[in-house]
């Protein structure tokens, strides 16, 4: 789009005071920065809209740009259709409108450094003293926007690298309630859909690791969800192992398995209702991991369901033991959101 060769190398310069996220007064090559430094999917914001459409030498081009950057109710209401749920790039855009004449230096510093990419440790340390793990699923999809593939840029970075290659990461402590219970006989219910069986997958292991050695250890109970069972039951020889050495109590969902009816985490949480009220009366902690778009909302709408069938109460009691288990931190999540 730029006119540019994979090998050029260019110099970047910091005008003012500014801080430099980008890498300066160095010899660095065209892929290098773009693929290493920048965010090149992001969605383009209105305020980048309007920089595009003043640097459109086209008058049509001009004018379908700026009708999507104003600030009236109408260009708001095209821009969420046509560019932020469609989730349109800059680069989507600038080959849409090709008499756009931005120039090079003006693209870089309207996109957003790289983010580091977050996953949850997959493994115990107990077990694993010197070796983690995580559990990434490769997101290659056709772009909602139509326009090619969208490919994830970490988990697309991970797949491509061959067995023993090395990587850069660091290891953070979020700081976060969502960790096993100090006490091992704690009971805990898992509530986790896809790779949001990853957090899991340590606690069972330290579960079972305790109880190797005489440990007593409390109920666990993991309500897991994917689409097939021959597809992605992530895990399944050491869950079911898990399972047969009396470490883990196990129920699936299947969702695409039955073509008459789609099954969910939170449609077996009802169907256990005794078994998830009788360890939540024993003290049990709830944990759920996944999408906070779906999983996470009907999760809680199913234990609710739970409480209400055991109680009786109202949907406003309801609400409030809910949130009184969260304050508690005996229901925590890790979610995260879709794109």
């Amino acid at each position: 789009r730029f006119g540019l060769d994979d090998d050029t190398v260019i110099r970047l310069r910091v005008q003012g005071k500014g801080r430099a996220t980008l890498p300066t007064d160095r010899a660095v090559s065209v892929t290098t920065l773009l693929s290493e430094y920048v965010e090149l999917q992001d969605v383009t914001t209105q305020d980048q809209i309007a920089v595009l459409a003043e640097h459109a030498q086209s008058p049509s081009d001009r004018s379908q740009l700026s009708s999507l950057s104003g600030e009236d109710d109408d260009s708001r209401k095209l821009y969420r259709d046509e560019i932020l749920r469609p989730r349109v790039s800059l680069v989507d855009l600038l080959e849409e409108y090709p008499t756009c004449s931005l120039p090079f230096g003006v693209f870089l510093e309207m996109l957003s450094p790289l983010r580091p990419r977050y996953y949850s440790i997959s493994s115990s340390p107990l077990k694993y003293r010197n070796i983690l793990s995580i559990t990434v699923a490769v997101l290659d999809e056709p772009a909602r926007s139509g326009r090619g593939r969208f490919r994830g840029v970490c988990s697309s970075f991970l797949a491509a690298k061959p067995k023993g290659s090395s990587v850069h990461a660091f290891v953070r402590d979020p700081g976060s309630p969502f960790r096993p219970p100090r006490n091992p006989r704690t009971p805990v219910i898992m509530i986790g859909a896809g790779t949001g069986v990853a957090p899991f997958m340590g606690f069972l292991q330290e579960r079972a690791w305790l109880k190797s050695r005489d440990y007593s250890i409390g109920p666990s109970l993991l309500f897991f969800g994917c689409r097939r069972s021959e597809a992605d039951y992530y895990y399944r020889d050491e869950l079911e192992e898990y399972e047969r050495s009396g470490v883990l109590e196990l129920v699936c969902a299947f969702s695409r398995e039955d073509p008459q009816r789609k099954v969910y985490v939170q449609h077996r949480i009802c169907e256990r209702a005794d078994r998830v009220w009788q360890l939540i009366q024993e003290g049990a902690v709830v944990y759920v991991c996944g999408d906070a778009n779906s999983i996470s909302p009907s999760v809680r709408s199913a234990i609710g369901s739970v409480f209400r069938e055991k109680t009786g109460c109202t949907d406003a009691q309801t609400e409030e033991w809910l949130n009184d288990l969260a304050i508690r931190q005996r229901y925590v999540t890790d979610v995260w959101a879709s794109k």
